[in-house]
């Protein structure tokens, strides 16, 4: 199996599997759409802090709270990888007794976290980047709204989603692929 193979495999697996990828791509999405909109709103941010004299300081807090938010979303791919790594077993077992290499079947397992974290990601960036528009068009943020910043909180948004996914599903679908298939056959799943 090559890795467009594995691609597609594990594409169809994620189609099937599409009702476990709703809390993380939700979680993902929540902490995209903060992250936007403190981009978004960050020069009112740091210039409100500059008036109580700790601008830098307040600022930074700000983008660390949100990014945190983020990578908590993403955490929850995590969790959800390995819930389906477990959940997975059997397969993995027989597609390593049928020679599958392990390159194409942690390919496989890696498409879910990062379908999940991209669709996350995009919708929490629609929406904040919606929610930016209106707010400003309304003058509900008195400081108002960056265009320029909502679109770099769009794509820190999102790298940092997918690159997060990937480096926290990484090791338990490595894990998963590496055990022997009896073992993997024997334990279910």
């Amino acid at each position: 199996m090559s890795a467009g193979k594995g691609l597609a495999y594990g594409w169809l697996a994620a189609r099937r599997r599409v009702r476990e990828m709703v809390l993380p791509a939700v979680t993902t999405g929540t902490g995209a759409f903060l992250v936007v909109l403190v981009f978004g709103m960050s020069d009112g941010i740091r210039a409100q802090s500059a008036s109580l004299g700790h601008g830098d300081e307040i600022a930074r807090a700000v983008v660390l709270i949100a990014v945190t938010v983020l990578l908590v979303g993403v955490a929850e791919v995590a969790v959800a990888t390995t819930r389906t790594v477990a959940h997975r077993t059997r397969e993995l077992g027989v597609l390593a007794a049928n020679g599958v290499p392990r390159a194409p079947v942690v390919t496989a397992l890696l498409v879910e976290p990062v379908v999940a974290a991209v669709l996350g990601a995009l919708a929490g960036v629609g929406l904040a980047v919606l929610t930016g528009i209106v707010l400003a068009a309304l003058g509900i943020v008195a400081t108002g709204v960056s265009y320029p910043g909502l679109a770099l909180g769009g794509g820190i948004a999102v790298v940092v989603s997918i690159a997060a996914a990937l480096a926290t599903s990484i090791v338990p679908t490595w894990k998963a692929a590496s055990r022997p298939p009896i073992r993997s056959l024997a334990s279910g799943g």
